[in-house]
């Protein structure tokens, strides 16, 4: 009887069956955001009579009862009115679903752009349901909200649940664009992403390798796509514990970057960023900052200080600071980046959780052993929560709490944990990575603390051999190794 009150001939209720059909298309049940709502009319910012239409529409399906407000500014459709909309307004949904998924895939492009996921939060119900709506047709634009959704998943650190969307948005590239297309170079390259930070290096190698390969060919070696996945084979190298191979494609990505987009971008803070690190794992800290500094200057440029672009050039900062052995300087870098992580990303995100432990660790070296326990112990709850209990960044903190333990007296604990993070980086990382050698090394040193000698000295002589393959005769932590070794008793 409500429905039937609605006059198509009438101006507001022609907006108001508009706004029905559309809200049917949303997630059933669901809070709907009077900003989404209205986001999926398309209506023109010029014209102010026409929005005040739109916006009376709404209020007459809440005079009728069609429509309900809920907590803050949303409204709700009631899943049984859903089902009658759909019945009644078959065609004018049909019509709905195209425009709303144009609606959202360019707000969600636009927002996920900006590498804040808060504004999202309240609408991922509606995105996901779309998105899933618009799977059973396998096109360009399903592909497209899937990569959307899957960014979005991706900021909020849920890892798994974007890894299926960027999968789906692959499938469908490679099926109608074909392999050699700079869209499915896109999905190949996401993917890498996530199988990246999931541990999973070896598929994620394959991917990075796979979008290189098509961008070069299809958009030339000094494109800034081809930047984008020289940069992602980068942090697969470095991953990998090979510094210079990593170095090169971050230097060659950072050059086409300058080239083509100039200093002042975000990719090219990244790619400096990025250099920034590698120097810092070959021992290079002097140079390493300088490339952090430029990187920080850009992003508090473009986004301001509290952006996690921001943040991450902070958490680096103090990175550096640490490994200088200014543990004062890098505590101030990190509680600067773990207050920003904190409030724009969320207290359980996964770089949240590299703020804690970075806190934690700096903490440590300065003897404030209780304050630092628990903020590993708090990093390691997150990571093993989101990332899993056999994830390299959880084998971190496990490498951390056990030397921190050792700190304590607490040598049995301590070697539970030590020996958890070198399983670990032996299963994931393989058994010459540095930070398999970081494992052996601090295990060995444990041991030396425990009167094992024997033992002790079978560690750190498999510590150095990877560490002289992998970094060097020079390298500071080759030197210290040889140190430890020559500090046990002969026998």
């Amino acid at each position: 009887m409500s429905y039937e009150k609605l006059d198509e001939e009438d101006p507001v209720d022609e907006w108001a069956l508009r706004l029905l059909a559309r809200a049917t298309c949303l997630a059933p049940g669901e809070p709907i955001p009077h900003a989404l709502l209205m986001l999926t009319l398309a209506l023109p910012d010029n014209n102010l009579a026409v929005r005040l239409e739109a916006e009376d529409a709404l209020n007459r399906l809440l005079e009728l009862g069609l429509v309900r407000t809920e907590i803050g500014d949303t409204v709700r459709l009631h899943r049984l009115m859903v089902t009658f909309v759909r019945d009644v307004l078959a065609e004018r949904v049909e019509t709905a679903q195209e425009a709303i998924e144009q609606a959202i895939d360019k707000e969600v492009t636009r927002i996920n752009e900006t590498g804040i996921p808060g504004p999202l939060l309240v609408w991922q119900p509606h995105l996901r349901a779309v998105t899933n709506a618009a799977l059973t047709r396998e096109d360009s634009q399903a592909a497209k909200l899937c990569n959307e959704l899957g960014g979005h998943l991706w900021l909020t650190g849920d890892y798994p649940g974007c890894q299926h969307y960027f999968e789906r948005a692959l499938a469908i590239r490679r099926r109608y664009l074909g392999e050699e297309h700079p869209d499915t170079a896109h999905s190949y390259d996401r993917l890498g992403f996530v199988l990246r930070d999931l541990g999973k290096f070896g598929a994620a190698g394959l991917c990075y390798q796979k979008a290189l390969t098509i961008r070069e060919m299809v958009l030339g070696e000094d494109h800034s796509d081809t930047a984008i996945s020289l940069n992602e084979l980068g942090r697969w190298y470095q991953a990998q514990g090979d510094l210079i191979a990593a170095k090169e494609h971050y230097e060659r990505a950072l050059r086409i970057s300058l080239k083509v987009l100039g200093e002042i971008h975000p990719l090219t803070a990244e790619y400096l960023n990025n250099v920034g690190l590698s120097l810092v794992e070959i021992g290079d800290l002097t140079e390493a900052e300088s490339y952090f500094q430029r990187a920080f200057t850009i992003n508090k440029t473009i986004f301001g200080f509290e952006h996690p672009d921001t943040a991450l050039n902070l958490n680096n900062l103090g990175y550096l600071y640490q490994i200088a052995a200014n543990p004062v300087k890098a505590q101030h870098y990190h509680e600067q980046a773990l207050t920003i992580r904190e409030t724009v990303l969320g207290r359980e995100h996964p770089e949240t959780a590299q703020s804690l432990s970075n806190l934690g660790i700096v903490l440590r070296d300065q003897g404030h052993f209780e304050e630092a326990r628990r903020y590993l112990e708090e990093a390691l709850t997150i990571r093993e929560t989101v990332l899993g209990q056999d994830h390299p960044r959880t084998a971190i903190c496990l490498d951390h709490l056990g030397l921190l333990l050792q700190h304590l007296g607490d040598l049995d604990t301590a070697q539970d944990y030590l020996e958890r993070a070198l399983a670990i980086r032996r299963t994931v990382l393989g058994i010459d990575h540095p930070k398999t050698a970081d494992s052996l090394d601090h295990l060995g040193r444990l041991l030396v603390s425990q009167d094992h000698p024997d033992t002790a000295r079978t560690y750190l002589e498999q510590a150095l051999a990877i560490r002289r393959k992998m970094l060097g005769e020079d390298h500071p932590l080759t030197t210290q190794t040889l140190k430890n070794l020559a500090g046990l008793p002969q026998t």
